[in-house]
């Protein structure tokens, strides 16, 4: 179910679940797994998606902080994108930069109406 947010006169949708896919690099390889993204994930997407590619700034990490964010209205679409995309993707750059790129994965709710 997708609710309708009235923001200052526009109406905007608003998906129900938000995948954020955090991924820790370290500092030599950080271009390049940032084109790797764009390669192999936001330019040849096959799903009609809502993704974000941020840069997390003043992350208390070592080495550079990207996160991936999926806007969706429900759990399946998470998984698709798990299935037919995210797990393909991190397997070829832990096999590129073994022990240099890591990921962690959260799912969340909106709760605001």
């Amino acid at each position: 179910m997708v609710r309708m947010i009235n923001f200052r006169h526009n109406v905007y949708l608003r998906a129900m679940y938000l995948y954020n896919v955090t991924i820790i690099v370290e500092n030599d390889i950080h271009d390049a797994v940032r084109d790797d993204v764009r390669t192999h994930l936001l330019d040849n997407r096959e799903q009609e998606v809502e993704l974000s590619f941020l840069q997390l700034l003043d992350s208390p990490n070592e080495g550079i902080t990207y996160c991936l964010q999926l806007h969706c209205q429900d759990r399946a679409a998470i998984d698709v994108f798990q299935t037919a995309s995210l797990a393909a993707f991190q397997a070829v750059l832990h096999e590129r930069y073994p022990g240099k790129v890591f990921f962690f994965e959260s799912v969340m709710k909106y709760l605001n109406d």
